[in-house]
């Protein structure tokens, strides 16, 4: 994975925040706010997302060539990861329902899902 990116310590709420977002790392943010925005990391492609904080819905749809490690996404991340390919996701929480769904090569270490 190539980074040429790096988004560190910010928080996001809008609708879309990273839309799009390629070859980044992603590193202790936080996903939460009033104005309460929806597909964060849509269509991203080779991310690195690290110790951070989801709390709203669908976060990581349409992802493909992505690393989720370290992370929480709790009961405001209905639907968190649809659609995804070639992505691990290690060391999480994940508390949002519904969370995977038709994705493929997704690989799941060390985490705790309630979904």
């Amino acid at each position: 994975m190539t980074i040429n990116n790096i988004i560190k310590g910010q928080r996001f709420d809008e609708e879309r925040a990273l839309y799009h977002l390629t070859d980044a790392r992603v590193e202790a943010c936080t996903f939460a706010g009033p104005a309460d925005g929806e597909s964060a990391l849509k269509e991203s492609r080779g991310i690195e997302v690290a110790d951070c904080h989801f709390s709203l819905r669908y976060p990581l749809w349409h992802a493909h060539g992505f690393e989720l490690t370290r992370s929480t996404l709790d009961e405001g991340t209905r639907a968190p990861i649809w659609y995804a390919s070639d992505g691990l996701i290690r060391g999480c929480t994940v508390e949002g329902v519904k969370c995977l769904r038709e994705c493929s090569s997704i690989r799941v270490e060390d985490c705790r899902i309630t979904s």
